[in-house]
């Protein structure tokens, strides 16, 4: 069996915050920065195979610790980004809000911004890589991403509707653990899990 750790990145600089950042390439915060360390000196003790992360240096930079510190390869995989918003790159939100767009694409999953990304689109991205992961000999897995994806990929492994795209919140640097099985059988272990707490979780296994 393959244990797969889903990370979404820390905080990013308040700058940002406000706005459809989507790829744009931010940076962490000071505070985001610490927090990845943190998580990363907690991960650094478990037997880790791979860490996968998006290219965006928000999701790279902890992906990058853990490996060099871990010693285990890095595989940066553009899938993994973050939603393409298009021309609403870089608007306040508040301001997007106010386009009828932005509330049609959520209940019609291949409607996308002018030049962006559909909620379909990225989904695309997430099947792809869970494909790639199912190929994965056993072990634990690290994943560096987005929350975007990661509510994307939860959409893909339970199989539902893009309407149920919003239904899970993602939050910084908490972890989502799915072990997957043979023949796509698969069991969540936990959602927006405390990384502190995985060494336990993960020896609490019936399997």
């Amino acid at each position: 069996m393959k244990e797969i750790l889903i990370i979404r990145h820390g905080p990013i600089l308040k700058d940002f915050r406000k706005v459809f950042y989507g790829q744009l390439d931010v940076p962490l915060s000071e505070e985001g920065k610490i927090l990845s360390e943190q998580v990363v000196s907690v991960l650094i003790s478990l037997e880790i195979r791979k860490v996968f992360s998006s290219p965006l240096q928000r999701a790279l930079y902890p992906a990058t610790l853990l490996s060099e510190k871990k010693k285990v390869p890095l595989i940066i995989k553009e899938e993994l980004k973050e939603i393409n918003y298009g021309s609403w790159t870089g608007r306040p939100r508040e301001e997007v809000y106010k386009e009828p767009l932005f509330w049609e694409r959520l209940k019609n999953e291949n409607l996308s911004p002018p030049g962006g990304e559909s909620i379909k689109d990225l989904r695309k991205r997430a099947f792809k890589f869970l494909e790639e992961l199912k190929k994965l000999e056993e072990g634990l897995y690290i994943v560096f991403t987005h929350g975007g994806f990661i509510k994307a990929f939860f959409c893909e492994i339970f199989n539902v509707e893009s309407s149920k795209f919003f239904s899970w919140e993602v939050y910084h640097l908490k972890g989502n653990l799915i072990t997957l099985f043979e023949d796509d059988f698969f069991i969540l272990r936990g959602l927006n899990l405390e990384i502190t707490n995985l060494h336990e979780i993960l020896k609490s296994s019936y399997w």
